[in-house]
């Protein structure tokens, strides 16, 4: 009797795990799929990715070398794929869109990392980080819009 209670214990343990391992399974394949489309890019260009993230539905990376910043966005049919060259850029800010709430917060409702061109001229570049009619929930999209801003500026004023 105990080993059938016992078999059919792990029978269940196995059964509700198989989401979670799959789960992780999918979650690892696309962001190796995202890593790859952000190298590609970056051979492209002559250049080769330094430091990167993948957040989500986006990897951004950066050759310090050369100072590029590449930026890849894949939704199922959604695909956006950029770059910006830093020695054509004077400023890099964020841009966060949202609704003011009545309790002094705020929802947002997209996230966009703006460069601008030193050639006023030329338009700005836009990397979007989050939109909500995309993706419904923020996951780490502020803190990596946060951490890519700082090294970005850190970048320009030592290039300058």
């Amino acid at each position: 009797m105990d080993l059938g209670t016992t078999i059919i214990g792990l029978i269940c343990i196995v059964i509700c795990a198989i989401p979670f391992v799959l789960t992780i399974r999918g979650k690892k394949k696309k962001e190796k799929q995202l890593l790859v489309s952000l190298k590609d890019l970056a051979k492209q260009q002559n250049c080769e990715i330094t430091e990167f993230d993948i957040c989500g539905f986006y990897a951004i990376g950066i050759d310090k070398a050369k100072n590029f910043v590449f930026f890849v966005f894949k939704k199922k049919d959604l695909s956006k794929q950029q770059f910006v060259d830093l020695s054509t850029i004077k400023s890099c800010k964020i841009a966060n869109i949202g609704k003011s709430t009545s309790k002094n917060g705020k929802i947002i409702e997209q996230l966009h990392l703006n460069f601008s061109p030193i050639d006023d001229n030329k338009t700005n570049t836009v990397f979007e980080f989050y939109n909500v009619d995309v993706n419904y929930q923020i996951s780490g999209e502020l803190e990596s819009i946060k951490k890519w801003n700082t090294l970005i500026n850190n970048v320009l004023k030592t290039s300058k």
